[in-house]
């Protein structure tokens, strides 16, 4: 469920070219004696850029993913300031117009949504509101040159533009709401909105989400599943968008199921997910956590083999299943899925410190002293294992970096 703002065209189309960022930027120069290690120096840096220098945000959060695979907020972070770097794409993309979202690039960029809700599907979405403020700026900007207006600054647009949406009611009024952490209110706000236009499912998934994020996961749950039952009962039910499906919204309630203990609907919700949608790889994974809590880690290696055969660059499910394997001792299969993980994400630390705990329980110091190595040379200055991996070099009688 992301919300997407349908809108009164009042100027003329923009015509600026797509500029689809390239998937691997160069990192962003930051600032002497900052730690390029840490995933969260980058995402705050992303953070200072985003409304100055979204192309500059958009590379700092690429770089937080890289290095912390499993932050949703990197991923969404990535995909706002991207739809804010190129005011073609930001304009079609909320208004919703068809051929762009249908676009390879909007469709790049809308799959950086999907991992980020696959890692939590009621992530905080803090920086909606700026994505609409970059909306209005561009139109405003651009029906003023179409008037020959040229002496209003960019400050002056923006301070005009954040006054007039404090005053904003519907639709908007409810998704700036959400963005603003106003969980309580926003709740409120999509639920007239629900109530208003009952045919808009979509609208009740926000509502749901909305109820969640204000601690109100029993309502949350009765409004989702309200959303499926009846998308369900119409055939002629379009998404949108790929990430507002009933596949995802069953994941959704699955998660609430897990976070209040009902791991049996929770289990279930997974399952219907993939009856929705074999691909949807994420359901598989989260049926592997339920069934570890079950202990049962035949199945739980079971559902994680199905996701990395549906993707097989999910680093995540690649690690865990890694793991896995290692706690039963199958050095060989564990040691295989830690370095694909470590192939799919090469800057990533945490791999290296469980592959050298494999080589190192295999019999294979020098492999484990190599992983024990580089885990030091990738890792955070803050990151709470530097001590364990030092601790177990000394233990192999070899020197830390």
């Amino acid at each position: 469920m992301r919300r997407v703002l349908f809108v009164t065209a009042l100027l003329v189309a923009v015509t600026s070219p797509v500029a689809a960022q390239s998937r691997a930027p160069s990192r962003p120069k930051l600032p002497p004696q900052t730690d390029t290690c840490d995933a969260w120096v980058y995402y705050q840096y992303g953070i200072a850029q985003l409304s100055r220098d979204p192309e500059d945000a958009a590379a700092a959060f690429y770089w937080a993913e890289r290095l912390s695979p499993n932050t949703a907020l990197a991923y969404y972070g990535e995909r706002i300031a991207l739809l804010m770097a190129d005011p073609f794409i930001l304009r079609h993309y909320v208004e919703g117009e068809r051929s762009a979202l249908q676009s390879k690039d909007v469709r790049r960029i809308d799959s950086l949504q999907m991992r980020a809700m696959a890692l939590d599907p009621f992530f905080p979405q803090r920086l909606d509101e700026e994505l609409i403020v970059a909306y209005y700026n561009n139109r405003v900007r651009d029906n003023l040159r179409q008037q020959g207006e040229m002496s209003v600054s960019d400050p002056e647009i923006d301070a005009y533009v954040r006054t007039e949406l404090k005053d904003v009611r519907g639709y908007l009024r409810a998704w700036l709401t959400t963005a603003r952490g106003n969980y309580r209110d926003a709740a409120d706000l999509w639920g007239i909105e629900a109530r208003n236009d009952r045919k808009n499912t979509e609208l009740r998934a926000e509502w749901a989400e909305a109820l969640f994020l204000a601690n109100e996961k029993d309502s949350a749950r009765v409004v989702l599943d309200s959303a499926l039952t009846a998308a369900r009962r119409s055939d002629a039910q379009k998404m949108k968008y790929v990430y507002n499906s009933k596949a995802v919204w069953e994941y959704e309630l699955g998660q609430i199921h897990e976070l209040q203990g009902h791991d049996s609907l929770a289990r279930d919700a997974y399952q219907t997910a993939l009856v929705e949608d074999l691909s949807y790889h994420p359901a598989h994974t989260r049926l592997a956590y339920v069934a570890l809590r079950a202990r049962d880690t035949t199945t739980a290696v079971t559902e994680l083999e199905r996701a990395v055969v549906i993707r097989d660059n999910d680093y995540s499910a690649r690690l865990l299943l890694g793991t896995l394997h290692a706690s039963r001792h199958a050095y060989d299969s564990a040691a295989a899925q830690l370095q694909r993980a470590i192939e799919i994400e090469p800057w990533v630390a945490g791999p290296h410190l469980v592959l050298g705990d494999v080589r190192r329980d295999a019999g294979d110091r020098d492999g484990a002293v190599a992983e024990y190595r580089r885990f030091l040379a990738l890792a955070a200055l803050n990151d709470a294992d530097q001590a364990t991996a030092r601790q177990r070099l000394t233990a192999l009688g070899a020197q830390a970096p």
